[in-house]
Parts: C-alpha cells; sequence; structure tokens
C-alpha cells in the first residue's frame, strides 16, 4: 500500500488538504496528516479545527512514498520557517520519493529553500516572482519528474487525481473510475498525458 504524509501547519488551506486527503483514502492510499506544529489539533486559514494524526516530530525518520502540502499563507510561512519540515522534505528528495506542493507551498517552501533545483512548477497569487529557484509555468498542474505542483484550492481535485495516478501507475484505471465515480469531468488532464 502506498503511503503519503501530509504536512500541517496553523493557518493551512482546509479545502485544499481535505480534497486531497478524500482523494488519496477513496483509492485506499494510506495518509498520514502530520501535524507540524506542537499540537495535534490545528487551526486552519479560516479556523476550523482540524486533527492530526501524528506529530510531525513522532514521524521524522519514516519514508513515505509521497509528502504533500496545502497553501494557506500563514501556514507556509510555518512551514517554511520549521527546521523538521525542510529536512523531511529534503530526506524524501534525496530518497527520489514524491514531492507534492498545491498553492504557495511550491514558492514558500520549496523555492523559498531553493529544494526545486530548477525544475518547472506551479504555485499561486504570482508568489514564483518572488524566488529565483525552479522555472514557474502557467498551469493549473505541473510535473517535473517526481514533483508535482498546483496553482490552488480551484484545482485541487486536478491536483490529487494526478499524484494518485503518478502513485498508482501500475492501476491508473483504478484512478480514472474513481474521477468518474465522483462525477469529476475535468479528467484526465489532457496535457499532462
Amino acid at each position: 500500500m502506498k503511503q503519503v504524509a501530509v504536512l500541517l501547519a496553523d493557518g493551512f488551506e482546509e479545502g485544499e488538504a481535505v480534497v486531497f486527503i478524500d482523494i488519496m483514502r477513496r483509492l485506499d492510499i494510506h495518509v498520514d496528516v502530520l501535524s507540524c506544529m506542537d499540537s495535534l489539533v490545528l487551526n486552519t486559514y479560516f479556523e476550523t479545527k482540524i486533527s492530526a494524526d501524528f506529530l510531525l516530530a513522532e514521524k521524522l525518520t519514516h519514508s513515505y512514498d509521497a509528502i504533500m502540502m496545502p497553501g494557506g499563507p500563514k501556514g507556509t510561512d510555518r512551514l517554511c520557517a520549521n527546521e523538521q519540515v525542510i529536512q523531511f522534505i529534503k530526506r524524501h528528495i534525496a530518497e527520489d520519493k514524491y514531492i507534492c506542493a498545491l498553492c504557495s507551498s511550491g514558492a514558500k517552501v520549496l523555492a523559498a529553500h531553493h529544494l526545486l533545483d530548477g525544475r518547472n512548477y506551479s504555485t499561486g497569487d504570482k508568489l514564483a516572482d518572488k524566488y529565483d529557484d525552479g522555472h514557474y509555468l502557467d498551469q493549473d498542474v505541473v510535473v517535473d519528474g517526481k514533483f508535482i505542483s498546483a496553482k490552488g484550492l480551484g484545482v485541487s481535485f486536478e491536483f490529487a487525481f494526478t499524484v494518485a495516478r503518478h502513485l498508482l501507475s501500475d492501476n491508473t484505471e483504478k484512478v480514472d473510475w474513481q474521477a468518474n465515480h465522483i462525477y469529476f469531468k475535468h479528467w484526465p488532464l489532457d496535457y499532462l498525458k
């Protein structure tokens, strides 16, 4: 079974995180929701309380098939400033795992720490202009090797299904079936074929 870590800090965009977690779990991909704070209970961008499964500190040495970060201005600021988060991401890059960044996390976490290493990526709100790492593409979802990024909440389903299709590359029919099952009409993404 594939395993994904979702990294959350206070102020994260709840819609982006919940859609992603939902799609992964529908596809039998194991998800550990990791709090990058000192508490399992987190406050979201719009002040909804959501509980994580574990503290990041409890899973620092665990290797996942993919790690995902949602956006949210304050949430990505906190991820960016957390040295454990950056080391966790760096280790997964070194292990050739999928690095999945939605909305501002592509710029404010990955590009800010020069973790893109010149790869193509997407992010929201013209944030790419603030960083010199990576090559911004004006696409909803961008895949460059093991890096998958997307613009924001409005393309959360496209992003989640793209990540799932890469994780389940031996069973893409399951991913396509699930997209059809939930009446998601924007799948597959023709430009990513």
